[in-house]
């Protein structure tokens, strides 16, 4: 074939290839290339062609798409790009598909198991690359779905976690974009936290857990992980109050073992061996009604425990600690003073599905610049019919109110 048979070859095969046929006309055009038959003015339609095959390709079928990014590096094509972006959410995908295939495969036979790294795929790629377009949330039935960007830091972050090494300087610098592009939420908090934390800034990480927590307390993970990064003996006390926020919250208890194993280790730290011989015991009967081995942490703490201790069911001692948890996330936000404005009775209500609802008593508070804000009383224990002009002090969180005090407290 001559070179322009070639490229209508490559240029007709692009529809074929966007119809369903990606990896059949990829068999027909990759010989080309193979021996510098085709021209580099096909290299973008080959691109193309390249693209469908990866998108087209079983989810499984790790090897052949890593076969078919190589191909695609070793194209002419221009970058940045519309088709590098796409050629980018493919990559994340196989990554994603990657870690599902090795979690299916028994550990003696993990060192066969194709892997894909994101963060090599990314030296080839190139973080320069990115377009306004790769950091834009797109929207679907009135929900902002994440970013290329954002899906790309989450596999990013996921293998250097596994990994447990720090972040380039350049990811470093994408990260911390992420939180000025689009309104921050709980995962991407979360993130920035772990990152921190893979660098060795504990304290850092510790903000951004908070922050991650204020939008979105009801995550256990969170809890558990913003109470390991505390592990100096003053903070005992308010590592069982962060872990006991994470046992509290509404789950099935088969998924809890490894905090109770976090809240028996603190708790022998303290030498409240009898609580935390309660804790070993929960911890024990989960994992033995399951079917599950017992970590090596088990073995470790259980030792530090005099045989003959008696458990005793810690729960109540727990209740006294959980206002520490909640103060110590709000603590770094700034008091702001204002004064009760308004009142708004309790009242019944219809909700979405038809049910009748009690809607709690609601108070307006003002600020001296004349700005208002709404919480309701309840949610911070006080009490409901304090008089209009009551001087109050609170702490605001994403324009929400978080924190409130009747008399002044530090800051």
């Amino acid at each position: 074939m001559d070179n322009s048979e070639i490229i209508k070859l490559v240029s007709d095969g692009v529809d074929r290839a966007k119809a369903g046929k990606a990896l059949e006309v990829f068999a027909s055009v990759a010989p080309l290339h193979d021996n510098d038959s085709l021209p580099v003015s096909s290299h973008y339609a080959f691109a193309w062609i390249i693209y469908y095959a990866l998108h087209q390709s079983p989810a499984k079928d790790i090897l052949g798409r890593k076969r078919l990014l190589a191909r695609y590096f070793s194209l002419n094509v221009k970058r940045p790009h519309k088709q590098h972006s796409m050629i980018l959410t493919e990559a994340i995908r196989l990554h994603i598909d990657a870690a599902a295939v090795s979690r299916e495969v028994p550990d003696f036979r993990q060192k066969d198991t194709p892997r894909f790294s994101i963060v090599r795929f990314m030296e080839l790629w190139d973080f320069a690359n990115l377009r306004p377009g790769d950091w834009r949330r797109k929207e679907n039935d009135g929900k902002f779905l994440p970013s290329t960007v954002e899906k790309l830091a989450t596999a990013y972050i996921n293998e250097l976690a596994a990994e447990n090494r720090p972040a380039p300087a350049p990811f470093m610098a994408i990260a911390r974009r992420i939180l000025e592009v689009n309104p921050p939420g709980a995962n991407q908090y979360a993130q920035m936290g772990r990152l921190c934390e893979l660098a060795g800034n504990r304290e850092e990480a510790r903000e951004f857990l908070r922050k991650a927590l204020l939008c979105c307390p009801t995550k256990p993970y969170l809890w558990s992980r913003l109470a390991s990064l505390l592990e100096e003996r003053q903070h005992l006390k308010l590592r069982v109050a962060l872990l006991y926020k994470a046992l509290s919250i509404p789950g099935p208890e088969d998924f809890k073992g490894r905090v109770r194993l976090k809240m028996a280790e603190t708790l022998a730290d303290g030498a409240a061996c009898q609580q935390a011989a309660w804790e070993l015991m929960q911890v024990k009967n989960n994992y033995e009604r399951n079917g599950w081995n017992l970590p090596a942490k088990y073995a470790e703490v259980r030792r530090r425990i005099p045989a003959d201790t008696l458990p005793v069911d810690p729960t109540p001692a727990y209740r006294r600690t959980e206002s520490l948890a909640d103060d110590y996330l709000v603590a770094s936000l700034p008091l702001l003073a204002v004064a009760k404005t308004y009142h708004k009775a309790a009242a019944d209500k219809i909700d979405r599905y038809g049910r009748k609802r009690k809607k709690p008593v609601a108070w307006r508070v003002t600020d001296e610049s004349g700005a208002h804000y709404w919480f309701e009383p309840s949610v911070f224990g006080l009490s409901e019919d304090l008089p209009i002009g009551t001087k109050l002090q609170i702490r605001l969180f994403g324009g929400k109110v978080v924190g409130v005090y009747i008399e002044e407290c530090d800051s």
